[in-house]
């Protein structure tokens, strides 16, 4: 029942044209069989002059003036079955038509709900999944749907109705031959729903194999700088081969299931026919069946059965079907993040971590522990330490992107979690270490923030990012194209980029989340220098590993295996023994030795 509440709650306006469609597939399926009882009709009734005593011949009958009129104008007949075959293609236009509505409609439901579900899953959640495995979903799994609900669904309805339809018409004909082809559409019936259930788990298969070859794929083409530096072409290409190689296996195993199925179906449907020919000769020696009749047996026998084991193949399609909803479902059912709940406060006032801890799910090691720190409203503070220590999660946690284990953070008193993640969101402005710059120009890059931004508050940001001089000596300046991921740009024109961008939003709280790493110890020097004429209007967090970034700062922070370990300025911090003291000689001694060279 899920997956009919599924399709169900993405139709939208189209459940009626759907209902519409199944009233129009069974009034096809009606019409597609007059023809052979138009047939019959003629070979009986009209050339041999039997009995009109059923049905159907006694309603052609009489609307048609009866058999020795139809006799002398025999073109009738054919202007009869024109007439029907042109009702039949046009419930065939109309059937078309409606199943491509509804499937395309269907189909954008399902991509505008997936989208912005995935746009509103907790940033947890994408750290864990596998962004080549939610691509293929994505576009896939949709597509499976579409395929089906363009053909396939009517189809099911177009068969089971055939098969209904045809039935009561040889019923009435001849009771004894009509079991016989009952008998023969129950066993190919069974036989395509036993092959249904068999092959689905190798649908699921190959399903699953797909998604981590689209994984292999997308982590190959973001890495390729990477794989570049290495020298790691072949081993990526042979990663590639080894899981295509995976994948083929898979699915030739379902293509050979298909393959059996489609032969040996086809064997059952000719016996079924051979069955009705052979009693139906009989029955027809012994006067209780007509020719005529005799020719409709065997046209509806061979539409039905042949029918019947398309139903397989459509059954087949409905067992990919099930675990493309599955798959689908899977993500609308994960939690969203509720960005609204919420109040909205001001942010402007002392941020104070009050005993903090936290633990990933899947992880019990304390990447934090018991984090005590207050930072004053406008104050500029560092925290540095080493990779690992935990700095990252430490403003993953300022911004909601994680929620801490124990403890509190707060701002003008407020507990965070009391405040609303969009408005809290909106109000710290992060730039992370690598930034992300979309295939833009960079001007529509800088105005991400705020498209009414105007040209000279796009210039200001720039400026004090240290950048508006790098970009005016472009070629096209601000409308210079970004290559994907901003390839097209140094690590630190994109760092800059995205400082200037963040610049523009205009929080009351700013972190660097080691974003000055890219950039030159001039340049940085430079940036801080802009960020420190802004101090009066805003909290700046700067992490760092760099004490030239440090230094200038109010007061700085050590951070070591997630504790705490030392607070101060930068002349306190390197009068006393402790990291901070050890990481200034370090770096001071590095610079003294490149100043020699």
């Amino acid at each position: 029942m899920s997956r009919v509440r599924f399709i169900f709650d993405h139709l939208g306006n189209y459940k009626l044209p759907l209902l519409i469609l199944l009233f129009v597939t069974i009034i096809y399926a009606g019409i597609n069989l007059i023809p052979n009882l138009v047939i019959s009709f003629l070979i009986d009734n009209v050339i041999n002059g039997e009995e009109v005593n059923s049905f159907v011949p006694q309603i052609l009958d009489s609307l048609l003036n009866g058999t020795a009129y139809i006799k002398e104008n025999i073109w009738i007949i054919a202007v009869l079955l024109v007439f029907i075959y042109l009702l039949v293609a046009l419930f065939m236009n109309i059937r078309q038509r409606l199943q491509g509505e509804i499937a395309e409609n269907l189909c954008e439901e399902i991509r505008n709900d997936l989208y912005s579900h995935i746009q509103l899953l907790p940033y947890s959640y994408h750290v864990k999944v596998k962004t080549g495995e939610l691509i293929q979903k994505c576009t896939s799994d949709v597509d499976m749907v579409r395929r089906f609900f363009s053909g396939q669904f009517a189809e099911i309805f177009y068969i089971l109705s055939t098969a209904l339809i045809a039935l009561i018409v040889v019923i009435n004909i001849n009771a004894k031959l009509s079991l016989f082809m009952m008998i023969s559409l129950v066993i190919i019936f069974i036989y395509s729903y036993i092959f249904f259930k068999q092959v689905q788990k190798q649908f699921r298969l190959s399903d699953e194999e797909e998604a981590v070859l689209s994984t292999v794929i997308q982590e190959s083409l973001s890495g390729i700088r990477v794989i570049k530096a290495f020298n790691r072409e072949l081993y990526e290409i042979e990663r590639f081969a080894k899981e295509n190689k995976k994948y083929q296996d898979v699915t030739l195993k379902m293509i050979h299931y298909l393959g059996g199925y489609w032969s040996s179906s086809y064997v059952i449907c000719l016996f079924g026919i051979l069955l009705v020919v052979v009693m139906g000769v009989f029955e027809v020696r012994a006067g209780t069946l007509s020719v005529g009749n005799l020719t409709v047996f065997i046209s509806y026998q061979t539409t039905v059965l042949y029918s019947m084991r398309q139903l397989g193949r459509i059954l087949s399609d409905f067992g990919k079907l099930t675990v493309s909803i599955d798959r689908l479902d899977g993500i609308l059912k994960e939690e969203a993040e509720d960005i609204n709940d919420g109040i909205e406060t001001d942010l402007k006032g002392d941020i104070a971590f009050d005993h903090v801890s936290f633990e990933y799910d899947d992880d019990h090691r304390k990447v934090l522990d018991d984090i005590n720190m207050t930072i004053k409203k406008d104050e500029t503070i560092a925290i540095i330490g080493p990779t690992g220590s935990g700095k990252s999660t430490l403003v993953s946690l300022l911004s909601r992107l994680y929620e801490p284990t124990s403890g509190k953070i707060t701002i003008s008193g407020v507990d965070i979690r009391d405040i609303k993640k969009g408005y809290l969101r909106d109000n710290v402005g992060i730039i992370l270490q690598e930034p992300f710059l979309f295939s833009r120009s960079i001007m529509d890059n800088l105005k991400i923030v705020d498209d009414r931004a105007s040209e000279e508050e796009v210039y200001e940001a720039t400026r004090l990012a240290a950048v508006h001089d790098v970009i005016t000596e472009f070629d096209r300046g601000y409308k210079t194209l970004v290559g994907e991921k901003g390839v097209t740009l140094s690590g630190g024109q994109k760092q800059r980029i995205a400082i200037a961008r963040t610049l523009m939003k205009k929080t009351p709280i700013l972190i660097f989340d080691d974003s000055l790493s890219a950039v030159d110890t001039e340049t940085d020097a430079t940036i801080r220098a802009a960020i420190r004429s802004l101090s009066g209007n805003m909290t700046t967090i700067i992490i760092t590993q760099r004490v030239a970034s440090a230094k200038d700062c109010d007061r700085i922070f050590v951070l070591e295996d997630g504790k705490i370990t030392d607070s101060g300025t930068h002349d306190e911090l390197i009068n006393r023994e402790g990291l901070y003291k050890r990481i200034d000689e370090i770096q001071s001694q590095i610079v003294l030795d490149e100043e020699v060279r």
